[in-house]
């Protein structure tokens, strides 16, 4: 799990204030807790380049908030990042609290392992119809990322959620692989006929 420090913002929070802070180097965020409370919180903005690196846009981050002289630690789930798209800077980051006891949504990335036999004997392509996909699971349970045996695909067959076993998908009939038949399969074939 990563850790992030952050500190508490306890001023009037304008978007003056906020641009100070970006001046800085820190990043303006917001922790929230189950019943939506918020907390305005900042966080350094090397810290946060060096988070959404490592981890991406999602997974499970230990948040330490000082508020004066204490400090909390917090898990907590990215909730939103909002990016400025012409210098591709973070501008604000969103967390929610994540307990033990509840489930979380949360976006996983997916990964295909092994080379398809549809690929290797019957001269398909293979396609990932899905970057990424969104789980129902208790924090402790989240996988940095999701890995899906595809050596067994033949020509136009599909993986779909629906197919992986040990997770609950939000969107079960979402397809993450497919072989489809290449151009010069489909010659080959007609030139057959």
């Amino acid at each position: 799990m990563y850790e992030v420090n952050s500190t508490v913002r306890e001023s009037r929070i304008t978007k003056a204030s906020r641009n100070a802070l970006r001046k800085s180097g820190n990043i303006p965020a917001t922790l929230y807790d189950k019943s939506g409370q918020a907390v305005s919180i900042a966080i350094d903005g090397k810290e946060v380049e060096t988070l959404i690196k490592k981890r991406g846009a999602s997974g499970l981050v230990k948040l330490n908030v000082k508020n004066g002289e204490e400090t909390e630690a917090h898990q907590a789930i990215f909730k939103n990042i909002q990016y400025d798209w012409t210098q591709n800077n973070v501008l604000h980051l969103e967390f929610q609290k994540a307990y033990d006891d509840r489930p979380v949504k949360i976006k996983v990335p997916i990964k295909g392992i092994g080379t398809p036999y549809g690929v290797l004997r019957q001269g398909g392509v293979l396609q990932q119809n899905s970057l990424e996909t969104e789980i129902l699971t208790l924090p402790k349970d989240i996988p940095d990322v999701i890995s899906i045996d595809v050596s067994h695909l033949k020509l136009n067959e599909i993986v779909r959620a629906r197919d992986v076993e040990g997770f609950t998908f939000l969107l079960p009939l979402q397809s993450f692989f497919t072989v489809a038949s290449s151009r010069a399969a489909r010659k080959i074939a007609a030139s057959a006929k």
